[in-house]
């Protein structure tokens, strides 16, 4: 596959995984960290990430284009596709009309793993900014395993009472590993 873009394939190949340690690792790294593994006059980078968007958007586009919930397996997809090899963990919301359509996605926090605090004033603040009336709130958690601490859960209790007073409906709250996503509304912890 990377003919095309190289002189030399197998070398480029052999450098990206003496960098990255394994594809994965690859296709979260940053913008700045692949160009760091360019040599000069190589041009690779550019349709690197051109391809690694165009996945990306082809996979949120199938996301997006049904109510919120209504598929979960290209839910799941996309959420295991995008935070499921973060080293650090992040929290997403996606936000939702009236009719349950994608109105954002907005990241609302970022952190160390286990150390990830969401301010609901920036949570709810934009929810209401956008006249949201559902959303989903998403996280990772970096070790690869999908199971919801003590603290995912009385947090996730805690957003959903002030998003309920605010009137707006957390419709669940996945927590995506390495390669699975785990339901907290499925699981009745909500």
């Amino acid at each position: 596959m990377l003919a095309p873009l190289s002189a030399d394939p197998r070398e480029l190949a052999e450098r990206l995984l003496k960098r990255f340690g394994s594809i994965s690792a690859l296709t979260y790294a940053s913008e700045a960290d692949l160009r760091q593994c360019a040599f000069h006059g190589e041009h690779w980078v550019e349709a690197f990430l051109a391809i690694r968007q165009l996945l990306h958007d082809g996979s949120r586009e199938q996301m997006v284009q049904t109510p919120l919930g209504d598929d979960r397996s290209a839910l799941d997809r996309y959420l295991v596709d995008t935070m499921g090899g973060l080293r650090r963990e992040r929290m997403i919301a996606i936000m939702a009309d009236g009719a349950g359509f994608v109105i954002s996605e907005e990241i609302v926090a970022d952190g160390a793993e286990g150390e990830i605090q969401v301010s609901p004033r920036i949570l709810f603040g934009r929810a209401l900014a956008l006249d949201a009336r559902s959303m989903l709130i998403a996280h990772n958690h970096p070790s690869g395993c999908a199971e919801p601490s003590e603290t995912d859960i009385r947090q996730t209790r805690q957003l959903v009472s002030q998003a309920d007073r605010l009137g707006v409906c957390v419709y669940d709250h996945l927590v995506i590993g390495r390669r699975t996503v785990v339901s907290m509304r499925e699981r009745g912890l909500l």
